[in-house]
């Protein structure tokens, strides 16, 4: 259509138009960003054997009721869906963007590109322009979805590049679940890099509840940038779970703009690292309106000579008063080579709040260690139990289906050390 055209111009052009950030600047100072930046693009997409493995998991998590529904994404060009039949007599809509475009018009038109556009970035740019096609999810007022939605996105192999995007709509008085998975990727450096840029936007209208759990478990060649952006209103709640384990550099931005009297964001994040991976994470919480709510809980274990740099902005404006506001990045270090950086950042534009904000980096305590050792328990396992503990709040969230792969991943990272 028109519009949309008119869209992705302005996308083309704001990349064309806007140079690279510099380095030093801000949200830049750790990572280069001409890593996010690539020659071509393949013409065609090869996805790796994990995906079959993973699909038939939770296709037969649908078939026993665990989840609703499961939607696959090839690179963002080929995307099927599976088991939504009885959501769709509720009302709910869950579809490729391409045939929402045509099929739901208003909703389309009103939220697509509202929350991540041409003046989100050059790299959100990037994403409005050239996204081959996405998903749309839509849950009507007053429908709640019981089991989780999940969404199994692959990349392809070295020297491809996808442009994954993602509209929710939660309607008024609903509730959903959505689990958001990225896998694939170019799994050996010396083949090549494979690029992905996301986009993801979610809106949650007045009295929804929406639980958001992205996972991030893409192979070792990997050079990831993904956006996250959520607008919720007046008495809607917003639960976020970022889970990074995968690539090589990975760049994530999570935000919540709270739009809304009685609005409560709650983002508990979780990211392990080892060899020489970078981890780069930025979260924000927005208060446009008083009375509203938010805590952040951001986790990170590294090992080996991994990286992690998380920046955490907390902004409350001038006329949303009577707002709570919390944050907190814990960094565990497990080796001499692994390097934490953590930034927290406050922009209190009046005084009727109550917000605070803490940030730690270190290894683990050898008095803990001393106990355990004192009681007979190996230096390895005691290691082991003291992270399995330092996690188990922020993976007691994560829906059922899924916490059982991620203890995997975490264990698998643990024989490693």
């Amino acid at each position: 259509p028109k519009w949309l055209r008119g869209k992705r111009r302005l996308s083309r052009d704001a990349f064309n138009q806007t140079p690279l950030p510099p380095r030093g600047l801000h949200l830049w100072r750790y990572t280069d960003p001409t890593r996010f930046m690539f020659e071509r693009t393949a013409e065609s997409v090869e996805v790796g054997n994990s995906f079959s493995q993973v699909e038939v998991i939770e296709r037969r998590h649908v078939d026993d009721g665990t989840l609703c529904g499961l939607v696959t994404s090839f690179a963002g060009r080929d995307i099927s869906i599976y088991g939504c039949d009885t959501l769709a007599r509720q009302g709910m809509v869950v579809m490729p963007l391409s045939q929402a475009v045509d099929d739901h018009f208003e909703l389309i038109e009103t939220h697509l590109y509202s929350l991540v556009n041409n003046t989100t970035g050059k790299f959100e740019a990037l994403n409005g322009a050239l996204w081959n096609d996405g998903i749309f999810v839509y849950v009507p007022d007053n429908v709640v979805v019981e089991k989780p939605l999940h969404l199994l996105r692959q990349a392809g192999k070295a020297g491809s590049a996808q442009y994954p995007r993602l509209l929710v709509v939660v309607g008024r008085n609903a509730e959903l679940t959505l689990i958001d998975e990225y896998g694939g990727g170019s799994t050996d450096i010396n083949e090549g890099h494979s690029y992905s840029n996301g986009a993801v936007e979610i809106v949650g209208l007045a009295d929804s509840r929406t639980r958001y759990v992205s996972l991030q478990r893409q192979a070792a060649g990997m050079h990831s940038y993904q956006t996250h952006r959520a607008r919720i209103e007046r008495g809607a709640t917003m639960l976020t779970i970022p889970l990074a384990f995968g690539g090589s550099l990975s760049k994530q931005n999570f935000g919540v703009i709270l739009d809304g009297a009685g609005a409560e964001s709650n983002m508990y994040g979780l990211l392990f690292g080892t060899d020489r991976q970078h981890f780069d994470n930025h979260t924000l919480h927005h208060h446009t309106s008083g009375q509203t709510r938010s805590n952040i809980d951001f986790k990170v274990v590294l090992s080996k000579k991994a990286i992690s740099a998380y920046t955490g902005l907390i902004r409350i404006e001038n006329d949303a008063q009577t707002c709570e506001a919390y944050q907190e990045n814990r960094n565990l270090l497990l080796s001499e080579g692994a390097r934490a950086e953590t930034i927290p950042e406050l922009e209190i534009l009046n005084e009727d709040v109550s917000c605070s904000h803490g940030a730690t980096v270190g290894p683990i305590d050898p008095t803990m260690l001393f106990y355990l050792s004192s009681r007979g328990i190996p230096k390895a396992e005691a290691v082991r139990m003291i992270i399995s503990g330092y996690i188990a709040s922020t993976l007691k969230l994560v829906p059922a289906d899924l916490r059982e792969r991620i203890t995997e991943f975490v264990g698998h990272r643990l024989e490693d050390m």
